[in-house]
């Protein structure tokens, strides 16, 4: 009697992993949150049409919209949880991205797996809206890439209701409450357009969210619905953190790049400070391989600095938070962060560009007490706070912790290491060489002193032979005058601001 031949169908999310993006197989949080969005989609019981762009046809029976937070670490595979389903839902999928950069690195990943795709943003001809309107309503698309302002015209949110759109995945989505409630209200707005369109399955899309965060996308995105939860570990274990007390930020980045391994990339607050910081990096260390990135650069710029850190294996990149998310570098050896951010989920979100290989990286904070005082002042970000001040607990553990997760064994920071830096390390000799030449200094003359600068009005007046001249030496003017700075500001030192004939002295 012969054995009947068993006819086993292909499991449809691993044949799309395989054939159409290339990749053996999902991991396991990326299998379920791709399950969770098919089957809002009725897509049990389906089969595929075609392979690259192939739909699904919706079983028998209602399915339960999806209404779902998913936070999944850096480096972890969030494009691959949206573009799969895409792929095989039957109809139009809408995914929002805050930057113009983060598009087009969607976009040419979706080019690159065969899979049809159109972007709507500002600045398009007349004939380009055209077509894109004509190849929609023609459902030649998949996938539209947009941004949360041009879903904000009445217009066209009107004519992309019409066509029903399936899934709608609004991407690095922390941003729709840390960016909405201030610079970008349209961000905020994506409710509107989750209420007005109705979706089968709604998708919230990050690597680093908070209950605070999470709580308000609530209301802002959810429009009041408990939206479910698939929340990963964002523990970066490959990573190194270290935190870095400093009199003088420069002196501290300077010494980091250049000792540190690259590719680096130096996170700052403003285009300013990235820009001040790239030009003195090129000046100190006479390097054409340092740049900055921001913003207020125009697009063909923008992409022209992309690719080139992208294609680079030692470059430095100065760059605000306008870079990094969803471009996909792997080999960032080391993050160096100017000041604190202003949230555990930023830092987590920068930080988190190292190491996307596996292979490990550093991450440094640099902060002085400047710093401290602003964030006391402004009511800033209690955790920050506790990660850049705390030298016996864990970093790790605090930055964890502010997420709502308990931290397991330390994968690397500089306090379970045993070698927290708990002062600066010029800052002792500093006070020592103007404890030793007490009310002989006026502030002018202490960082020429400092740092041994041998003028001839230092030679003049005898300086150069004070005891601690040059404690500072290697140090530039301009660094040492900031350190004495940092110091007066903190109450740390202190001048004479009145001693007969010779103005403030230290």
């Amino acid at each position: 009697m012969s054995t009947p031949e068993i006819e086993i169908d292909e499991d449809p999310v691993l044949e799309t992993c395989r054939d159409v993006f290339g990749i053996p197989y999902p991991y396991p949080w990326q299998r379920l949150i791709i399950a969770s969005v098919l089957d809002a989609a009725s897509a049990e019981n389906l089969s595929i049409s075609s392979r690259a762009g192939g739909f699904l046809n919706p079983g028998p029976g209602e399915a339960k919209n999806l209404r779902q937070i998913a936070v999944l670490p850096t480096g972890a595979g969030k494009s691959l949880c949206w573009m799969l389903p895409a792929v095989l839902i039957e109809g139009l999928t809408v995914a929002v991205f805050p930057l113009l950069s983060l598009m087009a690195d969607q976009e040419r990943r979706l080019k690159e797996a065969g899979i049809r795709s159109v972007t709507l943003k500002g600045g398009l001809s007349r004939n380009e809206k055209n077509k894109i309107w004509h190849n929609l309503e023609e459902h030649r698309i998949k996938i539209l890439l947009a941004n949360p302002e041009i879903l904000q015209n009445p217009e066209i949110s009107r004519r992309l209701e019409n066509l029903n759109p399936r899934f709608l995945v609004v991407d690095e989505t922390h941003t729709v409450s840390q960016w909405g409630e201030s610079f970008r209200p349209a961000c905020a707005g994506m409710g509107k357009v989750v209420k007005q369109w109705n979706p089968r399955a709604v998708l919230a899309l990050t690597a680093t969210a908070g209950p605070q965060i999470r709580g308000k996308l609530r209301y802002l995105l959810f429009n009041g619905e408990k939206p479910s939860e698939a929340l990963a570990d964002p523990d970066r274990p490959g990573i190194q953190y270290g935190v870095i007390p400093a009199l003088s930020r420069n002196h501290v980045l300077e010494n980091l790049v250049r000792t540190e391994p690259h590719p680096l990339i130096v996170f700052g607050p403003t285009r300013s400070s990235v820009e001040r910081a790239a030009r003195m990096l090129r000046s100190r260390l006479n390097s054409g391989k340092i740049r900055f990135y921001h913003a207020g650069l125009s697009r063909e710029e923008k992409t022209e600095l992309e690719t080139w850190f992208l294609k680079s294996e030692d470059a430095v990149l100065c760059a605000t938070c306008a870079y990094g998310m969803g471009v996909d570098k792997k080999d960032i050896r080391t993050v160096v962060h100017l000041s604190p951010p202003d949230s555990t989920e930023s830092y987590l979100q920068e930080s988190g560009r190292a190491s996307r290989d596996g292979k490990g990286a550093h991450a440094w904070l640099i902060w002085t007490d400047d710093d401290s005082r602003k964030q006391k002042i402004s009511g800033g970000n209690r955790s920050m706070m506790e990660y850049i001040q705390s030298t016996k607990r864990c970093r790790r553990e605090i930055l964890l912790e502010a997420l709502g997760i308990e931290a397991e064994d330390c994968a690397g920071c500089d306090v379970c290491g045993g070698n927290p830096i708990t002062q600066p390390a010029e800052e002792s000799a500093i006070l020592q060489t103007l404890r030793w030449n007490r009310r002989r200094l006026r502030k002018g003359e202490a960082a020429r002193v400092l740092t041994g600068r041998r003028s001839a009005e230092i030679r003049r007046s005898g300086l150069d032979t004070l005891r601690g001249f040059g404690s500072l030496s290697g140090w530039e003017l301009e660094d040492a005058e900031e350190a004495l700075g940092v110091l007066l500001r903190s109450g740390r030192l202190r001048v004479k601001k009145r001693w007969p004939g010779k103005g403030r002295l230290f």
